[in-house]
């Protein structure tokens, strides 16, 4: 009820907004709202709360899976895949190059990686193909919070390069 009560609180907020902010405003409402509440402790403690999100993403996961167009994917732009391909690579690179700088654990390179790379669904999966559990919560901690980084740097970004002639 209370993430429904966020979207819904959200979805307001981004209609007092110009309608070219909007979806903006919407976002980074649920953004903000979702870090603020999870420092309440009754509500960080909610049962359950873990199992329940991860169902909603494996469904999400499913429905966006479900929409792929395979004729799309034969169609591809090489020079944006060449593009992806070299920032993955990079970093990674420059991940694991400052994880062997500050001695970082190679489960933990891995569990972050996954969480910054493929996303925390996954999290749970690479921690159990690792048979360590011990490592999800630094996996899910720095993917929410690039998720959380990620909103208002990538929306900050879109507004600035729309400013430029």
């Amino acid at each position: 009820l209370l993430s429904i009560a966020i979207v819904g609180v959200s979805v307001l907020l981004g209609g007092l907004v110009p309608k070219h902010f909007s979806a903006a405003v919407t976002i980074l409402s649920i953004t903000s709202f979702g870090i603020l509440f999870s420092f309440i402790p009754k509500i960080r403690n909610i049962k359950n709360t873990f199992q329940t999100g991860m169902y909603i993403i494996y469904i999400f996961c499913i429905a966006v899976a479900s929409m792929t167009d395979i004729n799309q994917i034969t169609h591809i732009n090489w020079q944006i895949m060449g593009f992806v391909a070299i920032s993955i690579v990079g970093s990674l690179t420059v991940h694991a190059i400052l994880c062997k700088l500050f001695r970082v654990d190679t489960d933990t390179f891995l569990i972050t990686s996954t969480s910054a790379i493929c996303s925390p669904p996954f999290v749970p999966v690479v921690a159990a193909a690792l048979k360590n559990k011990t490592i999800i919560l630094s996996g899910l901690t720095t993917g929410i919070i690039g998720y959380a980084i990620g909103n208002y740097l990538g929306i900050t970004l879109a507004y600035l390069f729309k400013l430029i002639p």
